[in-house]
């Protein structure tokens, strides 16, 4: 029996985009899940190269992880940065607050590269659960559907523990 998808709000104060929101992330759930939890195949391949490679190949395989949390922690801002500009919002400087966040994962990544390794892998770890925590007061203010925070959540967590295991290892 086919799905139907609920396109009335769930409360009040649910706005048209978190509508749209819940309804694509039902729609497209497999997709979604898909691309996600198998971006985060590079974590635990670069992680486990790290933990049980050789030793000519750990430290190549400990910056190539950084470079590749980077790039997430970056789309990640892009995502705050898409939500500020397709959200219509009766609170201009939630919108404001967004745009300004959506740069700074990005910046904090980029400024984890002045590290050392394995420092620098404990300080990604840092800028990604800083994100899941900004992100999460982010989704509750735009009253985004629970599902959202629960697969950033999901996939977040498992980033830092393959960033950990890394740091860990290193």
């Amino acid at each position: 029996m086919p799905q139907t998808i609920e396109t009335q709000p769930q409360s009040p104060a649910e706005s048209e985009a978190a509508i749209t929101m819940r309804v694509h992330l039902t729609q497209q759930k497999t997709i979604l899940h898909a691309l996600g939890y198998g971006g985060l195949i590079p974590f635990y391949a670069l992680a486990a190269a790290t933990a049980w490679g050789d030793p000519a190949t750990q430290g190549l395989a400990q910056s190539l992880l950084a470079i590749y949390a980077a790039t997430i922690v970056g789309f990640i801002g892009g995502i705050a940065w898409a939500m500020a500009l397709l959200t219509r919002l009766k609170a201009p400087h939630l919108t404001r607050n967004l745009l300004v966040w959506s740069v700074i994962p990005p910046l904090m990544a980029a400024a984890c590269f002045f590290a050392p390794l394995p420092a620098r892998l404990w300080f990604l770890v840092m800028v990604l659960a800083l994100a899941w925590i900004a992100d999460k007061r982010f989704a509750k203010a735009l009253g985004l559907p629970s599902e959202w925070i629960q697969l950033r959540a999901a996939l977040s967590l498992l980033a830092i523990g393959a960033l950990s295991w890394a740091a860990s290892n290193a």
